[in-house]
């Protein structure tokens, strides 16, 4: 897994991923997070979406309840920078056993190209 600092993230994304962390961190006890996909490669376009997996420690909770919470903060997020980020909670011990994860090949590309923040 690459930092942030190995690929050019713009300006916008960068802002608009602080101010989505900052609010996800005071939520939640998260482990990492990791920008994936197309901006995370830099093929994105002016309006791609932003996905970021967020890691989470502790005792699983319901996943759709916990993921549209977090789509919650990130629609804040999209209001203030125009950047729509789509998170996707995923818990430590998903992270640790991927095979055990109802998409293992999501994990292991998100392991390959995410870009931790």
């Amino acid at each position: 897994m690459k930092t942030e600092h190995d690929a050019s993230i713009d300006t916008a994304t960068a802002e608009a991923l602080r101010l989505f962390a900052e609010r996800i961190t005071a939520k939640y006890d998260v482990l990492d997070m990791m920008l994936f996909g197309s901006r995370a490669r830099g093929d994105h376009a002016r309006d791609s979406d932003a996905d970021v997996a967020v890691l989470l420690r502790g005792d699983h909770q319901r996943l759709l309840p916990t993921k549209l919470a977090m789509a919650d903060e990130a629609f804040d997020v999209l209001l203030e920078t125009g950047i729509r980020i789509q998170p996707l909670p995923i818990w430590e011990d998903e992270w640790a056993d991927p095979d055990h994860y109802a998409n293992p090949r999501l994990l292991k590309n998100i392991a390959r190209e995410g870009l931790r923040l």
